[in-house]
């Protein structure tokens, strides 16, 4: 329908016309954001968690900081989090990740509200467009003092543009809805796999430095220890 005609169409309730042409384009611009937050999400992570993965193997918890620095994942963010209190005493490495997972879980998420809300008030607009066009129908009617079913079928037509448009928009917001909100579930469990096992290396890892500096070595106990006299011979001391 070219856009004049829509615009005749909807002139039933300029309110519920762009109400629905806006929530359209809210979701429109939601769903490309979400496009771009899920492209590639997991499978960047699994690449990272390799990577540091063989990292770590070796206890270079410097060199694994510097991979997830110059990464594009997300999820570099988590793993900072955690290499971050590696070697610091009173601090946990799983509750820095946990923390920081859920930071992004959130992020994630955080807009999806909105489109779920379209997708619920859509149809409503709509139906609010409808009832105000027929208003409009029957006082035009009663202004003209005309009367017949052309004229009530023409006014009552165009109203019913306004629910049209407002159950579309709705099937579209709560397919778009349903869809993120799936892939959004499976990436939160992939992205906890990940972690997991990121902090399994981790803790598994041969890391420099892990020694309780105020217990000492064997060696440095026994060069540390003074050197307990022998006994004297009673031969010796008879003599004196």
């Amino acid at each position: 329908m070219p856009a004049e005609a829509a615009q005749t169409a909807y002139q039933v309730s300029d309110i519920a016309f762009w109400s629905i042409l806006t929530g359209s384009t809210i979701i429109i611009a939601l769903a490309i954001e979400q496009i771009f937050i899920f492209w590639g999400l997991v499978a960047k992570a699994r690449e990272l968690g390799a990577e540091v993965g063989k990292v770590l193997y070796h206890g270079d918890v410097a060199a694994a900081r510097t991979v997830c620095e110059r990464s594009s994942s997300p999820i570099a963010d988590v793993f900072i989090a955690s290499l971050n209190k590696v070697n610091r005493p009173g601090q946990s490495v799983r509750k820095a990740a946990e923390r920081e997972r859920q930071r992004f879980r959130l992020a994630m998420k955080r807009r999806l509200w909105a489109m779920g809300t379209i997708g619920a008030l859509a149809p409503f607009v709509g139906l609010l467009g409808t009832v105000v066009g027929i208003i409009r129908a029957f006082s035009d009617i009663a202004a003209s003092e005309a009367g017949g079913f052309g004229v009530v079928a023409s006014g009552v037509s165009q109203a019913l543009w306004a629910t049209a448009g407002g159950i579309l928009v709705a099937i579209l917001a709560v397919i778009l809805f349903n869809f993120f909100q799936n892939r959004g579930n499976d990436a939160t469990v992939e992205i906890k796999l990940v972690v997991d096992e990121f902090l399994e290396q981790l803790e598994a890892a041969p890391i420099s430095g892990t020694e309780n500096p105020e217990t000492p070595s064997l060696s440095n106990a026994s060069a540390s220890s003074p050197t307990i006299p022998t006994s004297v011979p009673l031969t010796q001391a008879s003599e004196g």
